[in-house]
């Protein structure tokens, strides 16, 4: 016990009201993080045994994961000078922000988008401002137009959003995207998580078209490694010369690097997971589509987006049976729920218990 006076450690007051962001809860039905439900590697780490030595734990190794960076570079067709590799997209996120924007730099999404955008942006100091996206014909819509002005307005140094988009689901029009980085006198980055799932394009071509223009991609959804945080930043060769500036040295595992060039090696599997995912999501669009008042937001991704009278208690319902997904009850999408889709058992299941809440309510 040490004496002496008592200190008070001084803390940043914009962080007073935070909590942390941890979760300890996992439900046998985990459909609310739009992790891949189909795919199995159980055989991968038998695999990448024979190329993990113990030099990979003694020593801090290759700085610039050359292997994994050239297979995933290989895969989104790019040149090795035209990515970088990151602990995740949220990483990346986190190291776009502190390379791009000053303290009192304008950073701007849409709304709704990425919780963490706002996050980083609130950890750095700079400024967030995010605007909301328009209902029409019962989809979210992109307006380029209304969002450059917008942006001008508030004098946005940096654009980031999600196509397609998390959490609405929903893929925007190609020709509003391109007008978007086009026109925008900044960096624009497109958080392309969920675009494996997508039947749109990647923007990744178009990098060396544009040179304002980023993208981040990732393992953890397609791929179904969420829990091996590895994401990837792909621009021109500037951009990632600027952007590997702030991102600190060894900051990637060496088991991880090599896990992931290893599932790089295994590409039609993933394939033939992605599929399965779109076979489940389509069977389920077809089955909420046929409930009464239901609304459902045309998915481009691994999760469905969508609302019905009786929406709050059968996700409180589902709870309890061992289920977990979002449900919103603030905001753009008020009432909705956003829930990975999962393999047909556990979407069977959820339909029985959607079909039993109607039937209560």
């Amino acid at each position: 016990m040490y004496g002496g006076r008592q200190r008070m450690v001084a803390f940043r007051q914009e962080l007073k009201d935070w909590e942390p962001y941890k979760l300890e809860r996992i439900l046998p039905h985990d459909l609310g993080n739009n992790e891949n439900r189909f795919i199995d590697w159980t055989e991968l780490l038998e695999r990448v045994e024979d190329r993990i030595s113990v030099s990979d734990l003694l020593y801090y190794g290759d700085n610039c994961y050359r292997e994994v960076t050239e297979k995933y570079a290989a895969y989104a067709g790019v040149d090795i000078s035209q990515i970088t590799v990151g602990v995740g997209s949220d990483f990346l996120i986190h190291m776009i922000v502190t390379t791009f924007l000053g303290k009192d730099d304008v950073f701007l999404t849409i709304d709704p988008d990425f919780f963490m955008y706002q996050f980083y942006n609130q950890l750095h100091g700079s400024r967030f401002e995010a605007y909301p996206l328009e209902w029409r014909a019962a989809s979210l819509h992109l307006s380029a137009e209304k969002l450059l002005t917008y942006a001008e307005e508030v004098g946005a140094k940096v654009l980031m959003l999600s196509n397609p988009n998390n959490p609405s689901s929903v893929a925007f029009e190609q020709q509003e995207i391109e007008k978007i980085i086009q026109d925008f006198d900044g960096l624009v980055v497109l958080d392309e998580a969920y675009i494996e799932f997508s039947d749109c394009p990647s923007f990744v071509s178009l990098v060396e078209k544009y040179d304002n223009l980023l993208i981040l991609r990732t393992l953890s959804k397609a791929f179904g490694l969420a829990g091996l945080r590895l994401g990837f930043a792909i621009a021109c060769e500037r951009l990632i010369y600027e952007l590997d500036k702030a991102i600190p040295p060894f900051s990637v595992s060496n088991v991880v690097a090599k896990i992931g060039a290893a599932a790089l090696d295994d590409q039609e599997k993933v394939a033939v997971a992605i599929e399965q995912t779109k076979m489940s999501r389509q069977d389920f669009q077809a089955f909420l589509a046929s409930l009464p008042d239901c609304q459902v937001l045309p998915s481009q991704t691994n999760f469905l987006t969508f609302t019905f009278k009786g929406a709050e208690q059968f996700y409180r319902r589902a709870l309890t049976q061992g289920f977990h997904f979002k449900y919103y009850s603030k905001g753009i999408l008020a009432g909705y729920i956003r829930m990975t889709t999962g393999r047909p058992e556990e979407m069977a299941l959820l339909k029985e218990l959607i079909l039993e809440s109607l039937h209560t309510d």
